[in-house]
């Protein structure tokens, strides 16, 4: 795929009618979205996006030591790939900077409302309306959620929160030009979030207390800064860039992806790494309180070289006491004791896999997306609802966000949808959604080959439903990828 920045990419592609398409969400997975539509001459559709600016996550966050666990060229469309990457796990304004520039380079920006947040969306007369936040209305004969997955802040139910003097923060609520100089700071959490800030929080804290409930696995994964010769190399030879996205996929999608869905050589490989990194804590009372019970990647894997030398400093601590409640001056743990506190950081995640909720939708005489979610969130192979006529997710319930990068997983979905508005254009159908016997039948197969995966090995995550499902994908990257491209139009509701 690609589109010529010098090609006339507004016109028509296709044959036929020319469709009113309505994108809600413009963090990476909105942008391929648009990307996909414009490459296909399909210009007329509308960008909805409830914050100031694109990226999403990355737009939201801006907490010290921010930055991808996934390598930046991987977490890259392989389509327009940067030669201008710092490090291998960039920050998120580096990160949120190339999808800015790239939705620029493909005319997706210009069609992007932001501040436009989408309340409610109804299907009625062979269209979908929607309703803004600010009242305004707009319809389309496709509506394509693009909401992304962590998206609203989880806040912990802490007794006495309200109670404390210092500020308090959720990482993803983070305030610009904070200075934390020499003050003593609680970070509550140690995901990816929690563990990233211990380091730079300790080069300019007085104290910085890490309060932990589960520890966490860790891989040692440097991160290696890229030379002035190697960026001039990717620029005057442009194949190596590709050639370096698609190595860095073949490893991540052979060893952290096929690690996850069944054991084997990759599983063990990635548990000897995070062992070997454990090891390197000479104090054996807290390489001890360190030591996950689980499975490695049954969490989130972490990726990081300076969070075990970051919390061995002398003005750090690991508190491993539970907390009992939050009082003016700090945080008491449940054996008495009172940490002292001028700032107190929430790394506590989000409601993971909310999708397009809270926003509501409905069919005239049909579903209610309320109804139809009211045991947890299911689609057809990720991207379609039965009852939900000419309606598309991108990175919806069951994608792959445990094995495969979010961009290539947004550019695999967004394809897919585009060829469904492609055959919609040449006038194959009027409507389409997947029948109701072909997604039981897909969830269930999900469930079944969830068995042998690592998230059901014995440990609490995001990854996990209220009944204790795995929300992600069971299978391998490639076999997502062959299932999008060769759709099975014997599943669909066709009209």
């Amino acid at each position: 795929m690609g589109v010529s920045e010098s090609e006339n990419i507004s016109s028509a592609a296709v044959g036929g009618r020319k469709p009113r398409i309505i994108v809600i969400g413009m963090g990476l997975s909105g942008v391929a979205m648009g990307i996909r539509l414009m490459e296909a001459g399909f210009s007329d559709f509308t960008a909805y996006e409830k914050a100031e600016d694109l990226g999403g996550t990355w737009h939201y966050n801006f907490y010290p030591g921010l930055r991808c666990d996934v390598p930046s060229y991987y977490y890259q469309y392989s389509f327009s790939p940067s030669t201008n990457w710092s490090h291998r796990f960039c920050g998120g304004p580096e990160i949120k900077q190339y999808y800015i520039d790239t939705a620029k380079k493909y005319h997706v920006y210009e069609r992007i409302k932001f501040n436009s947040g989408v309340k409610h969306a109804d299907y009625k007369d062979g269209q979908w309306h929607i309703e803004l936040e600010n009242g305004d209305t707009d319809s389309a004969d496709f509506l394509i959620a693009a909401c992304g997955i962590l998206v609203r802040p989880k806040y912990p139910d802490i007794p006495g929160l309200d109670d404390f003097d210092g500020k308090v923060l959720h990482t993803a609520r983070w305030e610009k030009d904070l200075d934390l100089k020499d003050l003593n700071v609680a970070v509550i959490g140690n995901g990816s979030t929690g563990i990233q800030m211990i380091k730079p929080l300790t080069d300019i804290c007085k104290k910085v207390y890490s309060f932990q409930r589960t520890p966490q696995w860790i891989v040692p994964v440097p991160n290696r800064k890229y030379t002035a010769v190697g960026k001039k190399m990717q620029q005057l030879f442009p194949p190596l860039s590709k050639f370096y996205y698609y190595g860095v996929r073949f490893v991540m999608e052979r060893m952290m992806g096929v690690g996850v869905i069944r054991d084997g050589w990759a599983r063990r490989n990635v548990a000897r790494a995070c062992q070997w990194n454990l090891n390197s804590i000479k104090d054996f009372a807290l390489r001890k309180k360190l030591t996950p019970d689980y499975t490695p990647m049954c969490k989130r894997l972490v990726m990081s070289s300076e969070f075990y030398p970051a919390i061995q400093r002398p003005n750090a601590q690991l508190v491993t006491e539970h907390i009992d409640h939050v009082e003016a001056k700090g945080i008491v743990t449940e054996d008495g004791k009172l940490h002292e506190l001028d700032v107190i950081c929430l790394a506590t995640g989000y409601y993971a896999a909310e999708h397009m909720l809270p926003m509501t939708m409905a069919v005239e005489n049909g579903p209610k997306l309320e109804d139809v979610w009211k045991g947890g969130p299911r689609a057809y192979r990720t991207v379609s609802m039965p009852g939900f006529p000419n309606f598309f997710m991108v990175m919806g319930p069951n994608s792959p966000v445990g094995n495969i990068s979010l961009a290539s997983v947004a550019e695999t979905q967004s394809e897919h949808i585009t060829n469904f508005i492609k055959m919609w254009s040449d006038g194959k159908f009027e409507t389409l959604a997947p029948k109701e016997e072909a997604t039981e039948r897909f969830n269930k197969d999900l469930v079944e080959n969830m068995k042998d995966t690592v998230w059901t090995t014995g440990c609490a995550s995001w990854y996990l439903d209220e009944s204790g499902v795995p929300v992600s994908w069971p299978w391998t990257a490639n076999k997502f990828r062959d299932d999008l491209k060769h759709p099975k139009l014997y599943e669909y509701e066709i009209s």
